[in-house]
């Protein structure tokens, strides 16, 4: 890995956090999900329409973009992995309320309006892609500078691929460097650590910029 990001074929991993959901508890019948199936990725799909309906946690998430790329006028193009359709719409419009040019994008999006929307990322006339469930692998946009992960990840080969959409280095089309900003949601009662945890070894040992 160091080696492919020293080549200039992968971009050096930045890494921030941000606070997440506080003690966000599950319910019984959410436990009884997870513990059927012990290996998902993914928490029930009812716990995570819960979490993209907290408002703090959504202005976290929004003033995060701002603190760490808006406010420095990087003008990043930025990929956002929500935790529903509804959370993916909810901060595309938060930021648009902040003058910031973003778009959401799902499952449900029509092929051809999200081809338009790829395109417009692409070219940089949108600044912020909102998904879900569609870029997790399969996306090609070499330009992107920042990945946050604000759906809770506990898959690392999944969390992986999410991230790779921003990897790609200066000797693959992309950037020297990727700045990747995880929430970190506190879930009690899932015995599980994020999958960001378990790739301490992928970030970079200077902080955002590069710098020591």
């Amino acid at each position: 890995m160091r080696i492919l990001q020293e080549d200039g074929i992968l971009a050096r991993a930045d890494h921030e956090t941000v606070e997440g959901a506080g003690d966000f508890a599950l319910t019984g019948a959410e436990r009884d999900e997870l513990d059927s199936t012990p290996h998902r990725a993914w928490l029930p799909r009812k716990a995570e329409q819960r979490l993209a309906e907290d408002k703090k946690r959504n202005e976290r998430i929004v003033d995060a973009y701002r603190s760490y790329v808006a406010d420095h006028d990087a003008g990043w193009p930025t990929l956002i992995f929500a935790t529903s359709v509804e959370h993916s719409h909810t901060i595309a419009t938060l930021l648009n309320l902040h003058g910031i040019r973003a778009r959401s994008v799902s499952g449900e999006t029509e092929t051809y309006s999200r081809r338009q929307v790829v395109e417009e990322f692409r070219r940089g006339e949108v600044q912020v892609l909102v998904n879900y469930r569609v870029f997790a692998e399969g996306f090609d946009a070499p330009n992107t500078r920042v990945i946050m992960v604000a759906r809770p990840v506990y898959s690392p080969n999944l969390y992986f691929q999410m991230i790779g959409r921003g990897l790609r280095g200066p000797k693959n089309g992309g950037n020297e460097r990727c700045l990747i900003i995880n929430v970190e949601d506190n879930i009690k009662g899932f015995g599980r650590e994020l999958a960001f945890s378990e790739l301490e070894w992928l970030w970079d040992r200077y902080g955002p910029g590069g710098r020591p």
